[in-house]
């Protein structure tokens, strides 16, 4: 009965990966970046659109390796455009929001991922299910984030 529910298990994993299918939600920040003339941060979104994509389709070192250098090039970046937009913008009650959900969403994001591989649990799970879906929870917190910090 265990052997059934495993393959029954890996099969749904195989034909419905909701990590790839969360990928799309970076369509809205690389058309958002590209709406208020961030070009480069918009060819980041599109690059880790497209390794994210190919990524939670083949799981190989390698394009895991290609993945997080645009995971990297868009902390980075967004980063900086974030300490940039804080000291340039005004102190108005909707700025105020957007960064408390920026902070909020970078706080939560990395306590996803790194406590979750520190103690094997959300996107690291043993369940591979609810660690794809924790995963994908983990892009649509990041995209809001990064969409906060566009319209900031």
């Amino acid at each position: 009965m265990d052997i059934e529910k495993e393959e029954i298990t890996n099969n749904f994993n195989k034909e419905f990966n909701s990590c790839y299918y969360s990928s799309f939600v970076f369509i809205i920040n690389l058309l958002l970046a590209y709406y208020y003339k961030y070009y480069f941060y918009s060819s980041i979104f599109a690059l880790l659109f497209i390794t994210s994509l190919i990524y939670h389709s083949t799981y190989t070192i390698y394009t895991n390796i290609v993945d997080k250098i645009a995971i990297c090039l868009i902390v980075f970046y967004g980063g900086w455009l974030f300490y940039d937009k804080m000291i340039t913008r005004c102190n108005c009650y909707i700025n105020n929001l957007l960064i408390i959900i920026v902070i909020t969403t970078f706080l939560l994001t990395n306590y996803l991922f790194f406590y979750g591989y520190l103690y094997n649990n959300y996107c690291f799970c043993e369940d591979n299910i609810m660690a794809n879906y924790y995963h994908s929870f983990l892009h649509v917190l990041s995209s809001l984030g990064h969409i906060c910090i566009t319209i900031l």
